[in-house]
């Protein structure tokens, strides 16, 4: 069986590049097609290409690999293009980090919601519209799938100004199965996942979904026997753990804390609280009761660098052979684009969370709202599943969290102050109207350099 041409614009990622290699060399339905790999950082692609080549040795593969940094060259007839670039990605989220903690809003991720996310999203849009503009041209046909924060936004982006491309976005979170694997050992369905089975799935009911990074668990039944007091349970137990063996040990024990906080106060648990202890008000150190308060930090930019340099440092390894091949090759797993991607191509009914157009699913919003929910897939359309009502207060919160995105896109593509101030504005962790105005000003300063001329130019023609 011919295999798909799948375009990767961001290899270099620390994030994806390995996996998607590994990916296209090791399934079937993937390894007789082609793999373009694009970066504008030559080195950083050098060295993805010699992984590459390495792995499609190892296996004895017949997939051909193509390699540029200029994404024109390699479009043409590409049945797939995954986005997974960011622009000075750690640096900037850093500088976003710290001026909006100076101005009174603490992002602990900065890359989605927030100042953060609002600035992220007006860096990475022109980006990824620019990219479109080229899919349009050398290759209409082609699915694209955005894997760059803020997914949501981005999401947004592709479906309001590239309505005639096939495109949807992705996280790396709700990857299935592992994503609903860890819901049934967390209901004590299962001790470890070589215990789960499809016959065990085919029993278990669970509706889970929001917007990405913002997802919540709203039922799970086993046989019509309610298991969310389970998750209740081990939510809360968790937050008794004494010791936990990991470097971020206390970060860790903040977040249990805060996940059960929000899931016994609203009834329903988060899923990803690392990015949702973010996105809402009760987290920023406002408290008056002291006793019970818990405020999150302000993201640790030292602490991603060191990690991106450890991973830069494995491809190095991989790369020049001093990290055998066989290790990479036994100890990499698939990543959740390329699992999408081998269901569509070979037609595998396989149930995925994805960014998608609601278009009814969730009975009580807007069908162009831009929602994370479990989706069918093909090679001619992605389909969200019936999800029915989502319930208060979750309801109104998602609400509240798509209008920044909205207003974030419609910011970045404009050029807009007025609109961007009302982006800024929509974020529930802004409290101020001067503080958010403050903050918006210093970080357009502190990143020209990164933002579209447009923004700049309201001084000579009198633009808010």
């Amino acid at each position: 069986m011919k295999g798909p041409k799948v375009v990767l614009i961001g290899a270099g990622s620390a994030f994806f590049g390995r996996q998607t290699i590994w990916s296209m060399v090791s399934k079937e339905a993937l390894c007789h097609g082609a793999l373009a790999l694009v970066d504008t950082d030559a080195n950083k692609l050098r060295w993805m290409e010699q992984i590459a080549r390495r792995a499609i040795a190892a296996r004895g593969v017949p997939l051909k690999l193509e390699v540029s940094t200029d994404r024109k060259k390699v479009l043409r007839n590409a049945d797939f293009v995954i986005l997974a670039f960011a622009n000075e990605g750690v640096k900037l989220r850093g500088i976003d980090a710290k001026i909006s903690t100076r101005h009174g809003m603490t992002m602990c991720s900065a890359d989605t919601i927030g100042p953060g996310g609002v600035m992220r999203t007006l860096r990475e849009v022109p980006r990824q519209n620019a990219i479109l503009r080229d899919v349009r041209r050398l290759c209409p046909g082609a699915w694209v799938i955005n894997w760059a924060n803020p997914t949501a936004a981005m999401g947004i982006a592709m479906m309001r100004h590239f309505p005639d491309l096939k495109t949807f976005a992705i996280c790396d979170g709700p990857h299935n199965p592992h994503f609903e694997n860890r819901l049934l050992i967390r209901a004590g369905l299962a001790s470890k996942p070589e215990e789960i089975t499809d016959a065990l799935r085919s029993r278990v009911k669970i509706r889970a979904g929001g917007v990405n990074h913002f997802n919540w668990l709203i039922e799970m039944t086993c046989q019509g026997r309610d298991l969310t007091p389970r998750i209740m349970d081990a939510l809360k137990a968790a937050t008794q753990e004494e010791h936990i063996a990991d470097r971020n040990a206390g970060k860790i024990k903040r977040t249990n804390r805060i996940a059960w906080q929000l899931a016994s106060a609203l009834g329903y648990a988060p899923l990803c609280i690392h990015h949702t202890q973010e996105y809402l008000p009760f987290f920023q150190g406002h408290d008056v009761d002291r006793k019970n308060a818990i405020a999150i930090r302000k993201w640790d930019e030292q602490e991603r660098w060191k990690w991106m340099n450890e991973c830069w440092n494995d491809m190095r390894q991989i790369a020049s052979g001093r990290r055998p091949m066989e290790d990479f090759l036994a100890k990499t797993s698939a990543d959740h684009a390329s699992d999408i991607i081998e269901a569509m191509w070979a037609g595998l009914p396989k149930r995925f969370y994805l960014n998608v157009c609601n278009n009814g699913a969730v009975s009580n919003m807007n069908d162009d709202a831009f929602l994370e929910l479990p989706c069918v897939v093909d090679m001619n359309r992605v389909r969200p599943l019936f999800f029915g009502d989502m319930p208060r207060p979750i309801l109104g919160y998602l609400q509240r969290v798509l209008d920044e995105h909205e207003l974030a896109v419609e910011a970045a593509v404009t050029c807009d102050r007025k609109t961007l101030r009302q982006a800024f504005l929509a974020s529930m962790v802004a409290v101020s109207i001067p503080d958010a105005e403050a903050c918006m000003n210093e970080l357009l300063r502190a990143e020209r350099e990164y933002l579209p001329q447009a923004w700049f130019e309201y001084a000579k023609t009198g633009r808010l």
